[in-house]
């Protein structure tokens, strides 16, 4: 253990650095991973996130600057340990002139959201569960909806919480938490959480593919989600188990389909459509109403999804008036084609071309 503690990406490190983290009061700011905090900073962000960083908020960022803070949102946290290699002179920095150097994306840490990274880990078949099987294991994350903490043992974990907290010590009852799980670029040695993953198919767009009982993945949330607009009573978990069949089974029914409780092409259209009256009349024409800008397409370059929360569409044109071709979730990535002058990004979906807000996602 105390070899361990030492050593960074370690679970042990990662806790330990967490708790100093908070003994530091690292300040909550919106959309930074581990930032020294300055005035740049502060500028970029509020360009960026203007709702986040409002005047009434200016004079506490401004103290925090003054006071040569670290900085960092709630999944932040875990980003910026990876993104700094393990933390490394992160906490040599509070208070002082000193800087520390990190790198965007590094140590197999992606950038995500809570809930991506989330949906990332269960991707890579990390052990997950349920809060109330949460084994005794400091390091493990901590999810709830839009939210993440890191456990540091004892029934307490530690979390940047929001504004009004920053980076705090909390009690992991009565907080609201759904779920644990291992983050894939920390070393948890021989811990056993007793529960393992199922293999599970992350960033696969609804539509894709076949769905059936046993089927997991972002599009089986997708499909969930949608199906509660059109009735259903679903837990959005991305499992599909006798519940989705079901729904499913229901919805076809209605539709007067096969009834299999497999979800297909057939489904799929039917469920689009269901899914279409609910919204003003579409057009159906494909056809972009803004020409795209002279960027050529690259076969290395991606778009991410970008929402916090549930889905967002992929329409057959660049604007809400079109039909909807599927839904995907935060954190799905698609292969770019080009992009309109109003920042909708077209996409490959499949074997067809549709089209994402850029409000909701970025070509990386």
């Amino acid at each position: 253990m105390a070899e361990r503690i030492n050593t960074p990406f370690t679970n042990e490190h990662f806790a330990d650095w967490c708790l100093k983290m908070a003994e530091a009061k690292s300040p909550y700011w919106y959309g930074t991973c581990v930032y020294k905090a300055t005035n740049s900073v502060l500028s970029s962000k509020t360009n960026q996130y203007p709702s986040h960083y409002g005047s009434s908020r200016t004079s506490r960022y401004k103290q925090d600057i003054a006071n040569k803070q670290v900085v960092a949102d709630c999944i932040g946290g875990c980003k910026g340990y990876a993104w700094s290699n393990g933390g490394q002179g992160v906490l040599e920095a509070i208070g002082t002139d000193k800087t520390f150097t990190r790198k965007y994306g590094s140590n197999g840490c992606p950038d995500k959201s809570a809930s991506g990274m989330f949906s990332y880990a269960k991707s890579k078949g990390m052990d997950w569960g349920s809060i109330d099987t949460l084994p005794e294991i400091p390091g493990l994350a901590l999810f709830k909806e839009g939210h993440a903490g890191y456990y540091v043992g004892n029934g307490y974990a530690v979390e940047w919480k929001g504004f009004n907290y920053g980076c705090v010590k909390t009690a992991v009852k009565g907080r609201g938490w759904l779920n644990w799980y291992k983050l894939p670029f920390i070393d948890y040695g021989d811990a056993d959480t007793g529960t393992h993953a199922p293999d599970v198919v992350e960033n696969i767009t609804l539509g894709c593919r076949l769905l059936k009982n046993g089927s997991t993945g972002t599009d089986v949330k997708a499909l969930q989600e949608l199906l509660n607009q059109v009735g259903a009573s679903l837990t959005a978990d991305g499992i599909f188990g006798s519940k989705t069949e079901a729904a499913v089974k229901a919805f076809q029914k209605k539709a007067g389909i096969k009834q299999d409780g497999k979800y297909g092409d057939q489904s799929h259209a039917a469920l689009m459509a269901a899914i279409a009256e609910k919204d003003a009349p579409l057009q159906t024409d494909p056809a972009p109403a803004d020409p795209v800008r002279g960027e050529p397409t690259s076969d290395d370059k991606k778009v991410v999804i970008t929402c916090d929360n549930g889905t967002v569409n992929i329409r057959v044109g660049n604007d809400t008036k079109y039909a909807r071709i599927t839904a995907a979730e935060d954190g799905t990535v698609l292969p770019y084609v080009a992009t309109a002058e109003n920042g909708w990004h077209a996409v490959t979906v499949g074997d067809r071309v549709g089209w994402v807000s850029g409000k909701y996602s970025k070509v990386e």
